[in-house]
């Protein structure tokens, strides 16, 4: 036969081990000590009942009034909720979540106040844990930012004696063959220095220091000088360099130098990871009201795992570590920084493996 409300609600009060359920007159005393009420809070029936509701409330929180302030809130709005450190018999503190509902009468006079309440400090140790492993990731964070920042100037500190000696090799010497070393320190300076910048930069924008210098640019034009530059490169590794450009403006308001940073970003890397032979297209469109760049290329191709944090800073694909071991993984960061510091985002997508 089945059971009546009244035998399923005394059973449930009977049987749970999570849930305590205390009356409440509106002296606010407690009248009537159900469920989980002993188990969670320690105290008997006897030991709790006539006792004020505050009674399980913390010292700084009785000096508050916020025992009698749950009532009072149940009391005009219906309900309240009850989210807070409480105090069992022993002394211990427990986070209990739970509510607060005001009951009357058919002609709506207040008879008292029933208490549901469960003790979740598993779930409050878990919140409190998270939180300090965040405040740990940020504190990091910011060691790391301040080490990226010094190291970027380090770099540049012994860049321009190199630059200055390469330059005096060519003036005084008749030798080609000191020439060809000439060229390579100078090669091997901008690379460091374009490093070191990026270090720089990654870390400013990460940590909010960057103001965008923002004005109205056609960006067709800015993207055609940029296929017009990088051509020789694109050359010398024997690949073929494609603007997709079209014939109307692309204007937008952008940090000239910041955006020009985004391609060269790009189109370096795209340059970089193209074996001889291929191919690479930059192509713009505008799409409702916003101007979409591609840099496409038939390069050695980014693995499914990789590719949601390519934009990560210091993430690189097995695959292009093997092909250039000098990169450091910081150019698509910057990139992914300065494309959202505009209000943009940056994607990357491949269509088949390689």
């Amino acid at each position: 036969m089945a059971a009546s409300t009244l035998e399923l609600v005394g059973r449930f009060l009977d049987q749970t081990r999570e849930y305590a359920v205390i009356l409440i007159g509106l002296d606010a005393r407690i009248t009537a000590w159900l469920g989980a009420a002993p188990l969670v809070f320690g105290y008997t029936s006897d030991e709790a009942v006539g006792e004020s509701s505050g009674l399980l409330f913390t010292p700084e929180d009785r000096a508050k009034g916020l025992d009698t302030h749950e009532l009072e809130i149940a009391k005009s709005t219906g309900r309240a909720e009850d989210d807070r450190w409480h105090v069992r018999k022993d002394g211990t503190r427990i986070w209990v979540t739970g509510s607060v509902q005001a009951v009357t009468d058919e002609e709506g006079r207040f008879l008292g106040f029933v208490k549901v309440a469960r003790d979740r400090t598993d779930l409050q140790a878990r919140i409190e844990r998270q939180e300090q492993q965040v405040a740990g990731q940020q504190a990091a964070s910011r060691r790391t930012h301040a080490f990226l920042r010094t190291l970027g100037h380090e770099m540049r500190n012994p860049l321009t004696p190199l630059t200055n000696a390469a330059h005096i090799i060519r003036k005084v010497s008749t030798d080609r063959h000191l020439d060809r070393v000439a060229e390579i320190i100078d090669a091997q300076v901008s690379a460091l220095q374009r490093m070191a910048d990026d270090l720089m930069d990654v870390a400013r924008l990460d940590m909010g220091k960057v103001r965008l210098q923002c004005q109205r640019t056609d960006l067709r034009q800015v993207l055609d000088e940029a296929c017009t530059t990088f051509r020789a490169a694109a050359n010398a590794k024997r690949l073929t360099l494609v603007g997709l450009l079209p014939r109307g403006a692309l204007v937008a308001d952008v940090d000239l130098a910041r955006f020009q940073q985004v391609i060269h970003n790009l189109l370096t890397n795209a340059i970089r990871y193209t074996p001889a032979g291929g191919s690479v297209w930059l192509k713009a469109t505008q799409e409702e009201d916003e101007v979409v760049i591609k840099v496409e290329d038939t390069g050695v191709g980014i693995s499914s795992e990789m590719l949601p944090r390519l934009f990560d800073l210091f993430t690189r694909d097995p695959g292009a570590a093997e092909l250039e071991p000098s990169g450091l993984g910081v150019g698509l960061a910057v990139v992914k920084s300065v494309v959202e510091l505009h209000g943009g985002s940056v994607q990357a997508r491949r269509s088949r493996p390689g």
